[in-house]
């Protein structure tokens, strides 16, 4: 589920659907690959970025009509992506997940590698990773004592700003623990499988946590004011 000023996009497979901010449905594009783990939304090239598990990264305009394999990214096991105005991170679907740099304005050009050492241990994953002002946020989860923390870095040095640790039960599945962008550079956090929603503050205090049924599988800002949430079979809109 990705967003714009204007649309929202989400996967619901067989097909892409576009809506507007009603949540009218404007537009369905049949989808002929793999199962997409994330996409993100692309202001610098107008288009919306989705991954797959193993067909690639594509580039789909707004309106759903123009969708274009991106040539240049290697395949891989993606799990998360994200963009600033002029760079695309990936994440891979992996334990010492590595993070990937992509130029936007260079044709997706390869930019810069950061490894498992740099990222997080061997024996953690990447659930997800978010773009806002400079940072980014990764919810990273650890296999062997079942830990998960949000991480908060600097999206040019890679310098941990702050680390905050919640409980949320281990569940490695299409499903994972995700972040999402608020106003005033704070973060909500999903825990998946036990369905809570941890706002977490810019300088990575818990402000508050609520539980959400049913299960929460992504949620989004859409615009400045309206949050959508998406369960297993409804989505739901709220204005903020």
């Amino acid at each position: 589920m990705a967003s714009n000023n204007h649309f929202l996009l989400i996967d619901q497979y067989p097909n892409l659907c576009l809506y507007d901010k009603e949540l009218t449905l404007l537009k369905e594009y049949p989808w002929d690959y793999d199962k997409i783990p994330d996409m993100c939304w692309s202001s610098t090239l107008n288009s919306f970025i989705i991954i797959t598990n193993n067909n690639g990264v594509f580039l789909i305009n707004e309106n759903l009509i123009s969708l274009e394999c991106i040539q240049t990214i290697e395949r891989k096991r993606w799990l998360s992506c994200t963009c600033s105005d002029s760079t695309l991170f990936l994440t891979t679907n992996e334990l010492g997940s590595n993070i990937f740099q992509f130029n936007l304005l260079l044709s997706f050009h390869f930019m810069k590698q950061w490894e498992s050492s740099q990222t997080c241990n061997s024996d953690e994953l990447i659930n997800n990773i978010a773009y806002n002002n400079g940072t980014l946020a990764l919810i990273i989860e650890n296999i062997t004592n079942d830990k998960k923390r949000i991480e908060l870095r600097s999206s040019s040095t890679f310098d941990q700003l702050w680390s905050t640790t919640f409980n949320a039960s281990y569940h490695y599945g299409h499903w994972m623990n995700r972040v999402c962008v608020l106003k005033y550079k704070e973060w909500l956090v999903i825990d998946h499988k036990n369905s809570h929603l941890l706002h977490v503050s810019k300088d990575g205090q818990v402000k508050a946590k609520r539980s959400y049924e049913p299960t929460v599988n992504n949620a989004v800002l859409f615009g400045t004011n309206i949050f959508v949430i998406k369960t297993v079979d409804n989505v739901n809109s709220y204005r903020i």
